[in-house]
Formats: structure tokens, C-alpha cells, sequence
């Protein structure tokens, strides 16, 4: 067996569980070991799944030790909520473990073959999947710092099966495999023989159909990153609303997805990416909508989109805050500290040896930011400083006593101002979203 083509790389890792598909994968690379520019890897992740997985790892010890190749195992522990799959959990966890081991220009290799395509395409087709989903698996792709290569694509199992007979290898089979409780499994037993009888060849044909679908994706990322340049150019991480209307729905949900992917946020599902084209693109100019899905959400402000990682609540609690020490104030919130300064900041004399009382906005707070001619609102200040809405309940308060002495991450109030000569403390908060 020819593996060609392969980047180079700085390691290459073998994606290694012991089954037919990765010991043939592992085997033909060794063989071809000179051919390499770098150094071979195994890596094996047990899920711990069935009583015989401990078994199963140290077969894979046995073998790469035979092989002579160095083999990383690494464990995981699966315990889904009620409706989530065991099949994607697994996937996700051990995907993970793959994040944590490939480094900057490393290569996984991944043992997925022809048969594997086939099925992943028309899971995705039975769930209603879009271009990326139906593109299937690429070959080459990136991954992390490195790339990801899948060079067993091309072949197919019963050809991987008869090489790995003629070479006499050994191998397990994963009991999973014939539980038909999973889809892929329900579609490899009793859907794929029946679809082989009428069509013989529709593993290589559906194939080709995902990399035509790999193609027409690839023009669709260059439209949409030639509509980012055109619609954003130097504005940075917001999306103009009026800019988005012009495209059109089928492109500003092209650019809505490749934005998200350049703020490495998760990509919604197809009804989100309707709602916000029929809730966030026509909103009024004084509403503020907001889109949301797991792990992410899309905010309107000004005629702009935001997408940010889900807010945390709004803290209920008020704490006491003294100088030199930080607090963490809970997920999303990051940490606050008063540090020495010797420029500007809280006037230290007038900091309280039991620190400051740090709360949250509760309504009717009025205030006069240093440098300002008068005392307004904090509702029309934080207005004046171009606040995002979302975060103007989550901007951390420090009182004197009853008075306002400063807003974190905006200003210190007029009475409570160093003089140019006075020690002072600055008021650090660090790990926060955005405010403006």
C-alpha cells in the first residue's frame, strides 16, 4: 500500500485503536517509515467504554512496541447527560485529546477510508446538512497549530482488509461496531448493503460528490472573505447590519458564518442563521435583539452585530475589595484588583483599611467622572462612553461609604481622584468581555 502526498511535517501522529483501519494505517506508514521527514507517533485514547478497553490498550502497547514506535495513551471517561449521543461525546472527547498532543506543524493521521465517507455523507444528508456537512471528510485539513490528513480516503475496507491479510496483521474489532443503536452503525449494517446492490461503486461515487461539495465550499469561503473586506475593511470583530442587507440573505449568511468561525466561535444551527437574518438584520434602530445558541451569541447594537461568548449572569453579590488583593468574580466576569499607581487613579488616602465595596448597578446612581464639568446618571454616562447594553449591569461599582468612587474599566469619580502628586490605585479588571 502507497501512501502519497503527505505534508511534510514536524511529527507525525497516528490516530491508533487497534481496529482493522488504523493498524493498517500504522503498518503501511512504518513501511514507508524512510519516506518520512520526521518522526512516527501513535496515539491511543481509551474511552473506557466496555469491560475489555484496558485490553484493548495494551494490545496497542504491544504492537507499537513491536513496530518500534513510540505510542502516547491517553484516558477518558464518558458520562452523557439524558438525549446526548455516546457516538459524538466520544468523538468530541476524543478529538480533545488530539488538541492537547499536536503541536505547531505536527500531523495527525486519521485511518478513515472510502466505506467511512460514504456513511459520513449521508448522515449528513439525513440531517439536512449543508455544503460543510456534505463536503464529508477532506483529506488534508488543518488542525490546531498543525494539519489533520486522512490518506486511507481513497481506498476502500475491503481492500484495506485483504492488504491487511496479505500481510499477515492482526487486529481487534470493536464490539461497538455492531450495535445498531448507533446511526452509523444502523446505516453500515442494514442501509449501505442495499444501496451496494443496486450501485456497486456509490462509495467511490458519493465521494466524488463530497469533494465537488469540498470545491463549491472553498468558492464560498473566497466570497465571503471578499464580502468581509468589502463590508468590514478596518472596522475589526462587528458586523455592519446595513452592509449585511445589501448582500442579500443567501451571502449574509455566508458572511455571517465566516465570521463566526474568525471569532472561533461555534457555528449555529440552519434555523439560527435564519433568525438572525429575520430578527437581527430588520430590528429597529432602538431595539437590541439578541441570537443565541449553544456556546455562542449574536448581539445588535447600533446598526452592528456582536459575537460573543454567552454572558454570565449578572452577579447578585457585593463583596469588599482591598488593596493588593484581586477577586475573582465568577465565570465570564474575570478578576479585579486595586494596584498601586503612581499616576492618576483612586486617591489611596481614600481608600478604607477595610477596602472598598465593590456592587452592581441597581438604578439611580448618579456620579461625576474625573475631568468632567458635571454630575449626571451613571445610566447617561455609561451611554456617553458607548457602553455596550449587555454589559452595563456587569460593570463592577466601588463605593466609599455610600459614594461612588469609580467604575471599573471606565473612570474614577471627581471626589475620589489622585492628584498628580498622591499615590494612587488603579482599578484593574482583567478577563472581561468587551465593553464598547
Amino acid at each position: 500500500m502507497v501512501l502519497r502526498g503527505l505534508p511534510a511535517a514536524r511529527c507525525y501522529w497516528v490516530g491508533f485503536s487497534g481496529g482493522l483501519d488504523s493498524t493498517v494505517l500504522l503498518h503501511a506508514l512504518v513501511q514507508q517509515e524512510s519516506a518520512l521527514v520526521a518522526r512516527l507517533r501513535a496515539l491511543h485514547v481509551n474511552h473506557h467504554l466496555y469491560s475489555k478497553s484496558d485490553d484493548w490498550q495494551r494490545h496497542c502497547e504491544q504492537l507499537c512496541a513491536a513496530l518500534q514506535v513510540p505510542l502516547e495513551c491517553r484516558s477518558v471517561r464518558i458520562n452523557p447527560a439524558k438525549g446526548q449521543s455516546l457516538e459524538a461525546i466520544a468523538r468530541e472527547q476524543r478529538y480533545q485529546v488530539f488538541r492537547t498532543l499536536i503541536g505547531e506543524d505536527d500531523l495527525l493521521l486519521l485511518a478513515h477510508h472510502q466505506d467511512d465517507q460514504l456513511e459520513t455523507f449521508l448522515l449528513q444528508a439525513l440531517r439536512g446538512a449543508g455544503l460543510r456537512g456534505l463536503a464529508a471528510m477532506p483529506m488534508i485539513a488543518s488542525f490546531e497549530s498543525g494539519h489533520l490528513a486522512r490518506p486511507l480516503l481513497g481506498f476502500s475496507r475491503n481492500e484495506l482488509q485483504a492488504w491487511a491479510e496479505t500481510q499477515k496483521l492482526t487486529w481487534l474489532d470493536d464490539p461497538s461496531n455492531a450495535d445498531p443503536g448507533f446511526n452509523r452503525n444502523y446505516l453500515r449494517r442494514e442501509v449501505v448493503p442495499v444501496i451496494r446492490q443496486r450501485w456497486p461503486s456509490a462509495a467511490a461515487t458519493v465521494a466524488r460528490s463530497a469533494r465537488h461539495c469540498g470545491e463549491a465550499l472553498g468558492l464560498l469561503a473566497a466570497v465571503a472573505e471578499e464580502d468581509w473586506r468589502h463590508c468590514v475593511g478596518d472596522q475589526g470583530q462587528v458586523l455592519p447590519v446595513a452592509a449585511l442587507q445589501e448582500l442579500g440573505a443567501a451571502r449574509a449568511k455566508n458572511l455571517l458564518r465566516y465570521w463566526l468561525e474568525k471569532l472561533q466561535l461555534p457555528l449555529p444551527p440552519a434555523h439560527k442563521l435564519e433568525q438572525m437574518i429575520s430578527e437581527l438584520l430588520p430590528a429597529r434602530a432602538d431595539r437590541n435583539p439578541c441570537v443565541s445558541w449553544e456556546g455562542a451569541e449574536v448581539r445588535r447594537y447600533r446598526g452592528r452585530l456582536y459575537g460573543l461568548l454567552p454572558l454570565p449572569a449578572k452577579p447578585r453579590r457585593e463583596f469588599r475589595l482591598t488593596r493588593g488583593e484581586e477577586t475573582a468574580m465568577g465565570p465570564g466576569m474575570g478578576t479585579l484588583r486595586l494596584a498601586p499607581t503612581t499616576k492618576g487613579g483612586l486617591r489611596a488616602a481614600g481608600c478604607p483599611t477595610e477596602g472598598l465595596r465593590v456592587c452592581f448597578r441597581s438604578g439611580g446612581e448618579v456620579c461625576k467622572p474625573a475631568g468632567q464639568a458635571h454630575h449626571r446618571p451613571l445610566k447617561k454616562w455609561l451611554q456617553e462612553f458607548k457602553v455596550v447594553p449587555w454589559m452595563r449591569d456587569r460593570l463592577p461599582l466601588l463605593y466609599s461609604g455610600d459614594q461612588l468612587a469609580g467604575v471599573a474599566g471606565l473612570f474614577v469619580c471627581a471626589p475620589f481622584a489622585a492628584g498628580a502628586d498622591e499615590p494612587g490605585l488603579r482599578i484593574d479588571w482583567s478577563s472581561h468581555a468587551a465593553l464598547h
